[in-house]
């Protein structure tokens, strides 16, 4: 006679539940905590000051893009009843999908010619020689017509006394030259030489006038930000621009540096204390720049290149100084959210138009182009209460 087959006792329901703490435990500990933390840090970045918590600006970039990952961790706990944990996951995706501006604004009104149209766009000479350069710009704004155009990256160079010729890059050359537009300039000198690294131009027949214009000094060097303001005139009313270029990695950027390798360690540190410098550089200068921002007493409209985020601190501060400006492209209400960089394929949204609550924006766009690493913005703009010489 034989024995009987042993039977294998089934776990039982204590040893099942410990099994589930610690497979919940590891799960938060190793796989959900560091993403949720994560996502926090990027959404804490633009109200942290810059040391010792710089590596926040440098998480913040990636934020739109963590509802992906928010949303199948949260699926994941909905599905074991973790209900808690769920609704942290739900509460982290809205906020995000809020600061991206998904869904803006549903219903935007029609445009009208009579309408300020206003144009920034980071155009350096690279890629195509000086002639094809030329071409490419002077198609592309003669298309989109601005009555403002905000360029970056260039370089006016003025000399001497008042009058004398001026050394202009080829993109500002072919605009003021074939397509006649004006190119305001600051009339007072620090020094025998100037250079307007963002200058504004202004088109022929626009009804906007350009009372004066000055440098805004923020930076020691060439990498530095820079900014110009315009006071201007349009429709019976006054405003203060401001076109920012803030500060860059210059032309040897740190995502290009062959000798970094994600395998190397000891190339780690030097890698991070490039982007630590940076951050911290160009996080003084947007606070000198939002001082004098928040100092004006006309509605102001800051554009340009920021360098930075929407989750990033210098984007807050600019957007912050003095009121709390409109985001042009928040405010168009679709889901593209205005990525700008790198223009063939653009991951982030670096380049803006602000704008003072005294006006309404119109609408939004940017434009897909081959001869720039950016997109340029392309914004409507009208008086919010009507506008007018009895709009003030």
């Amino acid at each position: 006679m034989t024995d009987p087959a042993p039977t294998v006792a089934a776990p039982t329901p204590r040893r099942r539940s410990r099994a589930a703490r610690v497979g919940w435990a590891l799960f938060y500990t190793v796989v959900d905590g560091p993403a949720v933390a994560v996502v926090v840090a990027g959404l804490l970045a633009a109200y942290v000051a810059w040391t010792p918590l710089w590596w926040m600006q440098l998480v913040a970039i990636g934020l739109p893009y963590a509802i992906w990952p928010m949303a199948g961790l949260g699926l994941a706990c909905l599905l074991w009843r973790q209900w808690r944990a769920a609704a942290l996951h739900a509460l982290l995706v809205a906020v995000v999908l809020l600061r991206v501006g998904v869904p803006g604004r549903f219903e935007a009104p029609a445009p009208d010619p009579d309408d300020l149209q206003l144009t920034t766009f980071n155009v350096p000479q690279v890629g195509p020689s000086g002639a094809a350069l030329a071409d490419s710009v002077a198609v592309f704004v003669a298309e989109a017509e601005p009555d403002l155009l905000f360029l970056q990256d260039v370089s006016v160079v003025q000399r001497g006394a008042v009058g004398l010729p001026l050394v202009l890059p080829v993109q500002v050359e072919t605009v003021r030259d074939r397509l006649q537009y004006r190119l305001p300039l600051p009339a007072d000198r620090a020094d025998d030489q100037q250079r307007v690294e963002v200058p504004i131009l202004l088109r022929p027949g626009a009804a906007v006038e350009v009372l004066g214009v000055e440098l805004v000094q923020t930076g020691d060097d060439v990498d530095g930000s820079h900014a110009l303001r315009a006071r201007i005139r349009w429709d019976g009313r006054e405003a203060v621009l401001y076109n920012v270029h803030l500060r860059s990695f210059g032309a040897d950027k740190p995502w290009d540096d062959p000798s970094v390798g994600l395998l190397r360690p000891k190339t780690w540190a030097p890698y991070l204390r490039r982007y630590r410098g940076v951050y911290a550089q160009r996080g003084a200068e947007a606070e000198e720049l939002a001082d004098r921002i928040a100092a004006e007493t006309l509605p102001v409209i800051v554009a340009g290149d920021f360098n930075s985020t929407a989750d990033n601190r210098s984007y807050h501060l600019l957007r912050t100084a003095g009121a709390r400006r409109i985001d042009a492209m928040q405010a168009v209400g679709d889901t593209r959210w205005g990525r700008t960089y790198h223009a063939e394929r653009p991951f982030v949204r670096i380049d803006f138009v602000l704008v003072d609550p005294a006006f309404e924006v119109i609408s939004a766009d940017t434009t897909p182009v081959t001869f720039s690493d950016h997109r340029p913005v392309s914004v409507g703009l009208r008086w919010r209460d009507g506008g007018g010489e009895g709009g003030g």
